[in-house]
């Protein structure tokens, strides 16, 4: 038995899950996972929804991304979460970009601009020019993005890396490796923290 908040996790098919369920382990909180088809799994207090590709334009909105929205559960998205998260609230999927890295290599160093005043940046508590690992080959440009989502961190090429909800609601996606907290700079696993402590009940 633990008194660990119970953090649902999605990923795509055939992905492993194990890196993702490490970093809501990281947030000290306990990794459940579900499937694409699956409904929100009961007793949970959050939603990771995750993967290194694109979320494609044939793919469904998972039904728990759908029910966690529904249900004011915090939620964090990263690179393909991302994109479904976006797409959930009416934004279109990612298309082909250049400069990114790539999931299948090494990721590369990228600086990433973060606005000031928004829930990314006061999570992370920074704002201004950052460099944080790169490995993708789709992303949002401005247009794919849900109206009543605010783009906060970007790119100098104009490559949306972060989106949010304004308000009370607390859901973020990001583009850049979150569950790699060795990885990213200091304070980026802050991200994780805050969506396991929103995840107590």
């Amino acid at each position: 038995m633990t008194n660990q908040p119970r953090v649902a996790l999605l990923v795509p098919a055939g992905e492993n899950e194990q890196p993702f369920a490490d970093a809501i382990q990281h947030g000290a909180g306990e990794a459940i996972l579900c499937s694409l088809a699956d409904n929100l799994p009961q007793s949970i207090g959050g939603l990771l929804i995750a993967g290194e590709g694109a979320f494609e334009s044939s793919e469904k909105i998972p039904v728990a991304l759908v029910q966690a929205i529904e249900g004011g559960f915090p939620v964090l998205g990263i690179g393909w979460g991302m994109h479904a998260l976006n797409v959930a609230l009416g934004g279109q999927p990612p298309i082909e970009i250049e400069g990114h890295g790539d999931p299948a290599g090494e990721p590369v160093k990228h600086p990433l601009f973060m606005a000031p005043g928004g829930k990314t940046g006061y999570t992370i508590a920074g704002s201004g020019w950052v460099t944080v690992p790169s490995a993708h080959t789709h992303g949002l440009l401005p247009a794919q993005v849900a109206d009543g989502l605010l783009s906060s961190v970007y790119a100098a090429d104009q490559v949306v890396e972060a989106i949010e909800k304004p308000g009370r609601e607390w859901l973020i996606g990001v583009q850049w490796p979150a569950h790699m907290p060795d990885r990213t700079p200091k304070g980026f696993d802050s991200l994780l923290l805050a969506l396991v402590e929103r995840s107590e009940q």
